[in-house]
């Protein structure tokens, strides 16, 4: 004899319908499916990535994305707004406005976290002591920070103030902020008094992010002032390597600021498309593709960093 398991939900629902005494529910028996189940922190973290591309998202839209009740993606939400991460609105959630400049940089710090941290301690590694090299104002530039601290007798240029902070108090390291005008929404200096600088120094060794990248036309991003000051941080290096996780292989964006022929190499993670890294070596660029490591705590915000690297607490 078989059972034949549509029947019985049939028959189910029918009495469902017929016969049941109010207040009384029939539980329904359902075939498994394959929608996954996400953490809390997943969750959270794909808020975040939603808000990058969109200017609001709805609780109910949120909770059918998720497979979970209205309830708990206010929840969610809630903890969201109260890291200082989103604003809450009626019925949902909005992305910070820009200007909020510290927030944005925090929400950016929080999205790939292990990719970013992992890229970092690779970059990290063909860092010798004794050398002068350049970050930009990148999240992934301000993971490398955490990773050099450690270093001696390193001279840091960068035009990130968030990633000097990150170096302010380390004692073997020099740190050089480039100068320029305050962009606020990625707390960088950008203009002329920047560039003057970097036209008087040689590097060792730059490090910078990007918004996207293509073989035919190399890193890209999309501030022009942005792009100008990464051309000369570029221009003054002996050896240039973009810094970016699996996501940004499939992004472009509007300025090219390196050519492939001026890019030493490319460290990124694991997830990044194994046919693109083929092809990038082909034409001679160096593609460290790194593991992501365990997930990891919440990254620290910038202004807490001083006060855990002083109660001995490691950061990065």
């Amino acid at each position: 004899m078989t059972f034949d398991l549509r029947c019985f939900e049939s028959v189910a629902r029918s009495l469902q319908l017929t016969c049941r005494p109010a207040g009384l529910r029939v539980a329904g028996i359902h075939a498994p499916d394959d929608t996954p189940v996400f953490t809390q922190q997943e969750r959270m973290q794909k808020v975040l990535q939603m808000l990058e591309t969109r200017e609001s998202l709805h609780v109910a839209e949120l909770a059918e994305v998720f497979s979970v009740s209205e309830v708990t993606v206010r929840s969610d939400l809630s903890t969201l707004a109260e890291q200082g991460l989103v604003a809450r609105v009626r019925g949902g959630v909005r992305a910070l406005q820009q200007g909020q400049s510290e927030v944005g940089f925090d929400l950016r710090l929080r999205l790939e976290v292990e990719r970013k941290r992992a890229i970092a301690r690779a970059a990290g590694a063909m860092v010798d002591e004794g050398e002068a090299v350049a970050l930009d104002a990148s999240t992934t530039a301000y993971y490398l920070a955490l990773e050099l601290r450690a270093k001696r007798e390193l001279v840091v240029v960068t035009n990130g103030l968030l990633v000097a902070t990150a170096l302010a108090d380390a004692p073997g390291i020099t740190v050089l902020v480039t100068g320029g005008v305050l962009r606020l929404s990625a707390m960088s200096l950008v203009g002329d008094l920047g560039t003057d600088v970097l036209r008087t120094t040689r590097i060792n060794k730059g490090f910078l992010g990007a918004r996207g990248l293509s073989i035919e036309r190399g890193l890209m991003d999309l501030n022009p002032d942005e792009v100008r000051i990464k051309q000369e941080m570029a221009d003054a290096c002996e050896q240039v390597f973009g810094i970016l996780d699996g996501t940004k292989w499939h992004r472009s964006a509007l300025l090219t600021f390196l050519p492939v022929e001026q890019l030493t190499g490319i460290i990124t993670d694991s997830s990044a498309p194994a046919t693109e890294i083929d092809a990038w070596r082909a034409i001679g660029v160096d593609v460290v593709a790194v593991d992501p490591g365990p997930r990891e705590p919440p990254p620290l915000r910038p202004r807490d960093l001083r006060r855990a690297v002083r109660n001995d607490v490691t950061v990065g």
